[in-house]
């Protein structure tokens, strides 16, 4: 074999072998990072174990102390406790008819506000309908006149007829242009008429939502007293129940997150 291609052969060789070893490393570094990373999550969790495992411990230790004092003591407390159980429920009875008092009151006010913005709003659709009606006259006027002149000067650039002709053409063309603005008032008439109907229903539509809003609010709000009268009168009632030392405490048993 030539001199040239024994050193093109070697150096083919030694790429290679490079290239393998390069390769070779590299699957090293990746297999120790996989190695410790794996090592690493199975200690995180061992502590994390151990550490729910303290808590827990401690926790069930506290909770067996908190039984054990609250069965001591029960006794001594259980007339307290029914007297304020008697006491609660005569206050969620007055509480209750004063949020419903003052609910009640909130919404009338609101309907009030809002009959009150209804009728502001048809009171300036009014005053501005009125504004128009009073315009239109004199801008009809003021049209007229301005047609007229037109129309004239039109009859005396294009005139082919004697006077009466011309005077009857006139008299014609004023006929017209005073139907036209009667057309006219009648369509600005139908047209405020159609807004001022189409305002009335907004206004309807505005006093039926606030309705519907309110009656969501009192419902709700029931909904609201209901469930505090409930967890109210459910903790009064569990804490006026007779005790033994194996009473349970109102302490929820421990739950590790990582069981969740």
């Amino acid at each position: 074999m030539p001199r040239s291609e024994r050193k093109d052969t070697l150096k083919q060789r030694m790429s290679f072998f490079q290239e393998t070893k390069m390769k070779q490393e590299e699957k090293f570094v990746a297999d120790q990072k996989n190695f410790l990373d794996t090592t690493l999550k199975m200690i995180l969790s061992n502590n994390k174990r151990e550490i729910a495992e303290t808590e827990r411990e401690c926790l069930n230790k506290k909770q067996e102390l908190i039984r054990e004092r609250e069965a001591t003591l029960w006794d001594m407390e259980e007339k307290n406790l029914l007297d304020k159980h008697q006491l609660l429920k005569q206050q969620m009875k007055d509480q209750y008819f004063l949020q419903r008092h003052l609910l009640l009151k909130k919404h009338e006010k609101e309907q009030e506000h809002m009959q009150s913005y209804n009728q502001r709003m048809i009171e300036l659709l009014k005053n501005r309908q009125q504004q128009e009606k009073t315009r239109l006259p004199k801008i009809q006027r003021n049209e007229a006149k301005t047609r007229m002149t037109m129309f004239k000067k039109s009859l005396r650039i294009n005139s082919t007829g004697s006077a009466s002709e011309e005077r009857e053409k006139i008299k014609q063309f004023s006929q017209q242009e005073q139907k036209r603005q009667k057309a006219e008032r009648q369509h600005q008439q139908q047209k405020h008429e159609n807004q001022l109907k189409e305002m009335m229903g907004q206004c309807e539509s505005n006093i039926r939502e606030l309705q519907q809003l309110q009656e969501i609010e009192d419902e709700l709000s029931a909904k609201k007293r209901d469930q505090e009268a409930f967890f109210m009168m459910k903790e009064s009632t569990d804490n006026s129940n007779p005790s033994s030392p194996h009473k349970l405490s109102k302490f929820v048993p421990y739950l590790d997150s990582s069981t969740i």
